[in-house]
């Protein structure tokens, strides 16, 4: 890792945008990042293909099936901030339902209760939205580069300088359960800020899909990302992508199953993770090694005798990153069913020797575990390079060396975040082959370089 932030500019920089008429367009990753770019690259008269390793499309969003019902090992939660992904299924007639209620787990007592809202009811909320005014005005928009030099403080720092602890108390079970670390740790305040933006509790929002709370969608969120891939024309999954090249006349992408060319690359995965076969920048190698993320891990399990029908988050286990390895949220789905959707951070050795002691401790057994799965989850920079302008470079990167770069890294790992950045991305970046418009002309453009295009 270089100890610097000097921006080292490739042989090849492509800053302009692409000309008139239709792009070819191959996209690595067939998560919502990935299948979102190639959705409005499609739309916009654009050629696209693209590629995945696993066997088939979804990425994190993806859902699996015990005894014909369908669980999903994540992205399954909708608030009414999820405008973007509501247009998307209504346009593609998915059905969504209501999720479960939430409810906060004593683990010592077994008692479950409602997660306490104080931060929405004292005066810390009112001194929160003139700092946010005055600091960071555009973090609901899409991205996170606009307000990442304003919050690049740890959080547990950040909470104590503004005397906003009631905002720990409300936002903090929740967000740590969901993947994004613990408030002891060094994770800057960016992070946890748009996860509470993101919960539509901060501001009025609409009723979406009417469901007066939040939704998800019937037969697991995968459902939503078959149905965007059915609608593609050129989906390849199960392909292992050998090298990535490109030139000042185009990209090449070297696959097990032979070449793919195009004019133009988008990046759908994390840039640490193409990094062993792409052809890599000083610049981009520097970013990649300072990214990090959490390992966060799904168990799906049959385990009767604990308590049902709800979201259930774990007071003891969120509560400081002393607890890792130990479960911190489980979701029971199906009324009628034992089997759970688990959740824990740490490593996989301690995961799974400490599930079935804290499911014991709860009044259940493990009986069968049907899925484990690891995620390298939540992408993100440390606070020191938020300061120096992380988000800044990889924004610069968008367009260089015929590349773009969506996903969780420069969004926020949230579905709705992830794929709003896509879009207003492609809106932006691609005029539409032909004059076909790409955004709506009642849409106002969101971002500082779509105001300016």
């Amino acid at each position: 890792m270089t100890s610097g932030h000097a921006v080292h500019r490739p042989a090849l920089v492509r800053d302009e945008l692409p000309g008139p008429g239709p792009r070819s367009v191959v996209v690595v990753g067939a998560g919502p990042g990935g299948l979102t770019a190639a959705r409005e690259l499609e739309r916009a008269g654009h050629r696209v293909t693209v590629l995945e390793e696993l066997d088939d499309v979804a990425g994190k969003c993806r859902s699996v099936h015990v005894d014909g019902l369908a669980y999903d090992l994540g992205g399954h939660i909708c608030t009414n901030r999820y405008e973007r992904v509501a247009e998307l299924v209504t346009e593609l007639g998915v059905k969504t339902e209501r999720t479960t209620r939430y409810r906060v787990l004593n683990v010592a007592e077994r008692t479950a209760s409602r997660q306490t809202m104080p931060f929405l009811r004292d005066e810390a909320f009112a001194r929160y939205r003139a700092l946010r005014e005055r600091e960071f005005p555009r973090i609901a928009e899409p991205g996170l580069a606009h307000s990442a030099k304003a919050l690049a403080a740890p959080v547990a720092q950040w909470l104590a300088e503004h005397r906003l602890w009631s905002m720990a108390e409300s936002f903090g079970t929740g967000y740590t359960a969901a993947g994004y670390g613990h408030l002891d740790d060094a994770v800057p305040a960016l992070y946890f800020v748009k996860y509470a933006e993101m919960t539509g509790l901060l501001s009025d929002g609409p009723e979406l899909l009417g469901h007066a709370g939040t939704f998800t969608v019937v037969g697991g969120f995968a459902t939503l990302w078959s149905r965007v891939a059915e609608g593609l024309e050129d989906v390849r999954c199960g392909v292992r992508v050998g090298s990535v090249e490109r030139r000042a006349d185009g990209v090449r992408v070297h696959t097990d199953g032979g070449p793919v060319d195009a004019d133009d690359l988008v990046l759908a995965v994390p840039l640490d993770r193409i990094l062993p076969v792409l052809d890599a920048t000083e610049e981009e190698r520097d970013l990649a090694a300072r990214m990090r993320s959490n390992a966060y891990h799904t168990t799906l399990a049959t385990a009767p005798g604990l308590p049902e029908d709800a979201f259930y988050f774990l007071d003891r286990h969120t509560a400081t990153r002393g607890a890792a390895g130990h479960c911190v949220s489980y979701h029971h789905r199906y009324p009628g069913s034992d089997v759970r959707t688990f959740y824990s951070y740490g490593r996989p050795e301690d995961v799974a020797a400490l599930l079935p002691d804290d499911i014991a401790e709860l009044g259940g057994r493990l009986e069968r575990v049907h899925l484990r799965r690891r995620w390298a989850f939540m992408p993100h920079f440390g606070g020191d390079d938020l300061a120096a302008g992380a988000l800044d470079r990889l924004a610069a990167l968008q367009g260089r060396m015929r590349t773009y770069h969506v996903g969780g890294l420069p969004a926020f790992e949230l579905v709705e975040c992830v794929v709003a950045h896509a879009q207003d991305l492609v809106r932006r970046r691609f005029p539409a082959a032909y004059g076909t418009p790409t955004r709506r002309e009642d849409t106002p453009a969101t971002t500082e370089e779509e105001r300016t295009a």
